[in-house]
């Protein structure tokens, strides 16, 4: 076959060959070792040898170069004819003779420029058509590939159909589908479930974060009646949406809401002072204190954000229903009517308690001489602070706006109270008493409360206030204003700018004059506030908090 296919391949017919042993130099070929002495019984003279080189690999013996004599009576054409036939169409394929030749390598450089031209058209048209060969098999790989999705799919719905868990499911799934969306989708919530299939078609929700401001009061309703609420955990609440207002509203209608696993709640109204902002809440309130006597009957809240709401009661009430386990209470309270009543803390304490922020403001237009402060009794605040189960675990006691309201007794009992609550990273309070630190407390007493606070960097003592961080308050001071050096102070230098001020007008004692006088102990502890201070980020009560108590609401 070697033989015939390259004698063919030179244009010679095959019935002008030789029969097997009447020509001389002819004989039979057995096998590719017999091709490389096998020479053509041309007789001629011919000079000029064109020789083509076939590499053979793979079967014994055929890893030598065969040596083939062309005819001399080819025209200069049909030679390149037929080179390009051997060469590029004719050519012997691995594939045909076993192992055999593996390519055959051109010798272009006795080409024409036409005959050049002509094999580069040949095999263009060649790729051409293996593109588009290429291009059906593409094609045909992805219709099996989205074949194999649709098997791979139907095979996941019928897993799922042979489950008690799947029965329920299968009618769900959508048939297109694809698998791995299905499994996330089934992995997303147990609540979807439950949602769609309940057994009372109930709507489970985790946690509730919004409502359309489109919701009515009737289409509340049927959402109250319908939501699952023993399932939420945690509730945001936007008085500025009437959808809420609308939900809030059927909320109090109802005689009895169980939320057992309510461990956040969020309140928030509108800061605008205006006659219909006003008007507003005062539809909201009475909901709000409903809402409150559900909270009292179950819910075991941890967590409370109220903010910019126009009465304390609201805080109040909420405070008396979820004493026992809440931990984090952030309350900001504005305008003149949130300050009519002090603000009632609850008489069993707050056991768990480690965050207490209630900040009161009014609204920046109102004239400076009108702007009072909410009040909250000494007593009652000792009363709960001394509740608290763990007094290192407070991090924040923080009323600003707030005016703590008390006889020199409780007021005195209340300074020496807290002394006690050693983790406060954030402190700041504001007695009635005139001159409080000087008139309520000896000077040692007041050293050892400014040692009770060793996370506190910043301490400040006012006529009537104390105020206490572990960062720079924006709005107040920085590094720089206290220390203009701005490398890290001496211990007596910190010591002078806290006690300075209150030694000379509450005391009437010098400050460097009590530097000295205390021993080395005691003058270590500034020595380590002092290493702390250029390090103390900028920060603001609000975000600070934020930070130790990081919460979704």
């Amino acid at each position: 076959k070697l033989l015939e296919r390259r004698y063919h391949s030179m244009h010679r017919p095959m019935s002008s060959l030789p029969p097997a042993g009447k020509c001389a130099g002819w004989r039979d070929v057995d096998s590719f070792d017999d091709v490389d002495n096998f020479e053509f019984p041309f007789e001629s003279d011919f000079s000029e040898r064109s020789v083509l080189s076939c590499v053979t690999g793979g079967h014994p013996g055929c890893a030598r170069k065969s040596m083939l004599s062309l005819d001399p009576s080819n025209s200069a054409w049909e030679l390149g004819a037929s080179r390009s036939a051997m060469h590029f169409d004719d050519g012997i394929d691995a594939h045909q003779v076993g192992e055999g030749c593996a390519a055959l390598l051109p010798c272009v450089q006795e080409f024409t420029d036409a005959e050049l031209a002509h094999l580069e058209v040949e095999e263009r048209s060649r790729m051409s058509a293996l593109g588009m060969h290429l291009a059906a098999l593409r094609a045909t790989w992805r219709r099996h590939a989205s074949k194999r999705r649709r098997v791979a799919r139907e095979l996941l719905r019928r897993r799922f159909a042979s489950s008690q868990f799947g029965r329920v499911l299968s009618d769900m799934l959508l048939p297109f589908l694809p698998a791995g969306d299905v499994l996330r989708w089934l992995a997303a919530s147990p609540a979807v479930v439950a949602q769609h299939f309940g057994a009372e078609r109930s709507l489970v929700v985790h946690h509730l974060r919004g409502v359309s401001p489109s919701l009515t009061l009737c289409a509340a309703c049927g959402v109250a009646a319908r939501m699952h609420w023993p399932a939420v955990r945690s509730i945001k609440i936007d008085l500025e949406c009437p959808g809420w207002a609308a939900l809030t509203a059927a909320l109090a209608d109802r005689r009895s809401v169980e939320l057992s696993e309510l461990r956040s709640l969020a309140v928030t109204f509108s800061a605008e002072r205006s006659t219909a902002s006003m008007q507003r809440w005062r539809e909201v309130a009475p909901s709000l204190l409903q809402l409150s006597s559900h909270l009292a009957a179950s819910a075991p809240l941890q967590e409370l954000v109220l903010t910019d709401l126009r009465s304390a009661d609201i805080l109040t009430s909420i405070l008396r229903s979820c004493s026992r386990q809440l931990r984090v209470c952030r309350a900001s309270l504005i305008g003149p009517e949130s300050r009519r009543q002090p603000l009632e803390l609850p008489s069993t304490g707050l056991p768990v308690l480690e965050c207490l922020m209630i900040r009161h403001r009014d609204f920046c237009e109102q004239r400076a001489s009108r702007q009072e402060r909410l009040t909250v009794f000494a007593a009652p605040l000792l009363a709960c602070l001394n509740s608290i189960r763990r007094p290192a675990g407070l991090r924040v006691l923080v009323l600003a706006g707030i005016r703590v309201d008390g006889t020199r007794e409780e007021t005195a009992r209340l300074l020496r109270g807290l002394h006690s609550f050693s983790g406060l990273s954030a402190v700041a309070l504001r007695f009635s008493v005139p001159a409080t630190f000087g008139s309520l407390l000896p000077l040692g007493a007041l050293l050892a409360l400014r040692r009770a606070w060793p996370k506190v960097g910043l301490f400040a003592l006012g006529d009537m206030s104390v105020h206490g961080f572990d960062y720079w308050p924006e709005q107040m001071t920085d590094f720089r204003e206290l220390y203009p050096h701005g490398q890290m102070p001496e211990p007596s230098e910190v010591f002078l700018h806290e006690f300075r001020h209150a030694l000379a007008t509450q005391y009437h004692k010098n400050a460097t004059t009590e530097w000295e006088r205390m021993e080395d102990a005691e003058q270590s502890f500034w020595g380590a506030v002092a290493r702390t201070l250029p390090a103390m980020p900028h920060s603001e009560v609000r975000r600070r908090v934020a930070e130790l108590f990081p919460s979704g609401l």
